[in-house]
């Protein structure tokens, strides 16, 4: 499907003062640059293990949230998470 960029008459409204009130954006445009800039987050912040541990963050989260934990006795994996949940923005 081809995009028509030309410009459609009325695309910019003007008033008495001449002032342009908005451009028209193609929404198309618009979700192509909010998933890439989305995309970029996720694989930076989230998915990229750091060199300094090899943890992702939310690795380090529960590793931080067993050792606050750590009392000598078994722990139970829903408890674990119930406490890392404390930990996610």
């Amino acid at each position: 499907m081809e995009e028509n960029n030309e410009p459609v008459e009325g695309q910019n409204e003007k008033f008495e003062n001449e002032d342009i009130i908005h451009d028209v954006i193609p929404v198309s445009g618009m979700y192509e640059n909010w998933f890439l800039e989305y995309a970029s987050y996720v694989i930076l912040e989230r998915a990229v293990p750091a060199i300094e541990d090899g943890f992702k963050p939310v690795q380090r989260r529960i590793m931080h949230a067993i050792k606050e934990m750590d009392d000598g006795r078994y722990n139970k994996v829903a408890n674990i998470i119930g406490q890392t949940m404390q930990y996610h923005p």
